[in-house]
């Protein structure tokens, strides 16, 4: 882990992307499939935003500059627990491809990331599927979390591309870590794509426009002469509309964009005989900023977002920055062109912030401006020296004065890298029912490296129904603290899992674990050791009895009683129904069965429970 902690620390400089125009394919029509990760995993923060905020930002981007032929399919996966690797979904189910930018920013809107397991691959090769492979198709896949699904990745990417060869699959990776982004990228290779870490919005709002403008280009490649799609008609000029561009966005281009200056739309292809027109000159900068993490340090060359606002008089002659920016931008410098005057900048790194003031005053102006900013690398360990706490969740707090702190940050990367102002802070690793915190100071332009062992050790539980059986049942537990009483009302319990096979992370100790399947009830002790994954399996002798009533009778009411007790004693369990059905710890039971239109008749019978099978009795015999 040490290695990989300290790889990340010499690589986690992103370099910037490059936006490119997509020439001669303004109106040409695109072809793409966006899958979205909706896994919980979304909901974790990177840098100040959380990765659903900044996916659903940068595509509702992207595809306001798509033309109106634009085909485009939304699919998502891991939005419903329920599902687990079946859980993949067509947003737009019962519309249109061809749906308006209002319905697909709705369906984005609704997306609420919640489940655990990531079936990722296999949501990309159904939305493949369905949106047709005889054309080119971008399909983009924006994932916060690897797939965890698939046996392998690769190997299904390689076996879609040979069924859908036309398709090009593009991954942008968000903290996504290093085995997400290893198979990631070997299943983008296998499908002539690209694979693409994002440490910052501003990354994916770049890249996802130009991965979107490149499908453009390759359709309008791909398409025959009768299908070219017909010269762009100029539009009619909007009203002033003063919008701040988003982050990403070329630096050379201000907020606000008047009538007069609306870019026109792309002309008709010059004859061959003729040469193109020049490309209209952009205005030289005059205002050109860098961002540094402290004095005498590199300049920064992606990820910091800028804003620059206008410094205006108020009524009463007093001097305050205007409500909005005039220009928006993000990577390593701002370039901009700015009547002269005097402007407030706010730049974003990360979590870290800074702001600085600059006046223009007919001459360029370069400035580098110090972030004031140090790092935080931290990985959580399941022991001193032991694996990595691969689960780990960690929440940053800014520590203020009195003991009050503030949470500013989480990640769910491991490990993972805070950008953060100079200053105290508390970090906190949880893992499963583990938590540990650490204060943690930040020195300017300095690394701080955290390792947190957690010691918390992994409870493994499988349930089965006999010795000898192979699939596990899906039982309900609950885990209490050492000496907890299951049985009391008093005291919840520490956790309550359900299904087949649960593992859960949990603070080195001894615990009482109770397991409920049918009528069926254990409980024990079980011991956790730090750094180790403790398997507790749970053999129930347990067996399953089908109860089949006369056949046109009313539903029934049955109850099942020890061998040979009293019927005036309470029955181990009822159930009532057209078929009865119970699970019963392998022995012989009374059975009593009463019709409810004829509650005074009841039919008796003795039942014989075997561990691991299913016996029938029928009472209409």
């Amino acid at each position: 882990m040490r290695t990989g902690l300290a790889g990340l620390l010499g690589g986690f400089c992103v370099g910037g992307l490059m936006l490119l125009p997509a020439t001669g394919a303004a109106a040409a029509e695109t072809r793409a499939v966006i899958v979205l990760d909706a896994t919980a995993q979304m909901n974790a923060h990177l840098g100040a935003k959380t990765k659903i905020d900044i996916a659903r930002a940068s595509i509702t981007g992207a595809l306001a500059k798509l033309g109106p032929g634009a085909s485009v399919s939304l699919w998502t996966f891991g939005g419903n627990p329920q599902k687990k690797c079946e859980d993949r979904a067509d947003s737009l189910s019962g519309q249109s491809r061809e749906a308006t930018l209002p319905a697909l920013t709705k369906a984005l809107a609704k997306i609420e990331p919640k489940a655990g397991r990531a079936p990722a691959f296999s949501a990309v090769e159904e939305a493949v599927k369905a949106f047709g492979g005889d054309k080119p198709v971008s399909a983009v896949l924006i994932a916060g979390t690897g797939d965890d699904c698939a046996a392998d990745v690769c190997a299904a990417a390689r076996a879609l591309h040979d069924a859908a060869p036309q398709t090009k699959l593009t991954v942008f990776g968000l903290g996504a870590n290093e085995k997400a982004a290893a198979a990631y990228t070997c299943a983008a290779k296998a499908m002539v794509g690209t694979f693409t870490a994002i440490k910052a919005p501003a990354d994916l709002d770049k890249a996802l426009r130009q991965t979107l403008a490149d499908a453009q280009v390759e359709t309008a490649k791909a398409a025959p002469a009768s299908e070219a799609a017909p010269p762009a008609v100029a539009p009619a000029k909007p009203s002033t509309t003063a919008i701040p561009s988003p982050p990403g966005t070329d630096a050379g281009k201000t907020a606000a964009a008047t009538p007069d200056e609306a870019a026109p739309a792309e002309p008709p292809a010059a004859p061959a005989d003729k040469p193109a027109p020049p490309a209209p000159a952009q205005p030289e900068p005059n205002v050109v900023l860098s961002a540094t993490l402290a004095p005498g340090l590199p300049m920064l060359d992606a990820g910091v977002t800028w804003e620059i606002f206008k410094i205006v008089p108020t009524p009463t002659g007093q001097m305050r920055e205007a409500d909005a920016p005039l220009w928006v931008g993000g990577g390593g410098q701002a370039k901009a062109k700015l009547p002269d005057g005097r402007y407030k900048v706010q730049l974003t790194y990360g979590l870290a912030t800074a702001s600085a003031e600059v006046a223009v005053e007919g001459s360029r102006v370069e400035r580098t401006v110090p972030l004031d900013a140090g790092t935080i690398a931290v990985e959580a360990l399941k022991s001193p020296g032991g694996d990595p706490a691969v689960s780990a969740f960690f929440t940053l707090y800014r520590q203020g004065a009195n003991d009050a702190r503030e949470e500013i940050g989480r990640s769910s990367i491991a490990p993972a890298i805070f950008q953060v102002n100079s200053g105290s802070y508390i970090l906190a690793a949880t893992a499963g029912l583990s938590r540990l915190e650490t204060p943690v100071r930040v020195e300017s332009g300095k690394v701080s490296v955290v390792s947190m062992a957690l010691n918390v050790g992994t409870l493994a539980i499988r349930t089965l129904a006999a010795p000898t059986a192979q699939t596990a049942l899906p039982a309900w537990h609950r885990l209490f603290a050492e000496g907890a009483n299951p049985a009391a009302k008093a005291g919840a319990p520490l956790v309550r899992l359900s299904g087949a096979s649960p593992r859960i992370d949990l603070p080195a100790g001894t615990y009482r674990l109770e397991t409920v399947y049918g009528a069926i009830r254990d409980v024990r002790t079980v011991s956790v050791a730090a750094g180790r994954t403790t398997p507790e399996n749970i053999i129930l002798d347990a067996g399953e009895a089908k109860i089949t009533l006369p056949s046109g009778k009313q539903d029934g009411v049955c109850a099942v009683y020890e061998a040979g007790g009293e019927r005036a004693a309470s029955p181990l369990v009822r159930a009532a129904g057209g078929e009865p059905h119970f699970i019963l710890k392998a022995g012989r039971y009374d059975l009593e069965c009463r019709a409810k239109n004829k509650p005074d008749a009841p039919r008796r019978a003795e039942i014989v429970i075997v561990a691991g099978e299913v016996k029938t009795t029928n009472l209409g015999e």
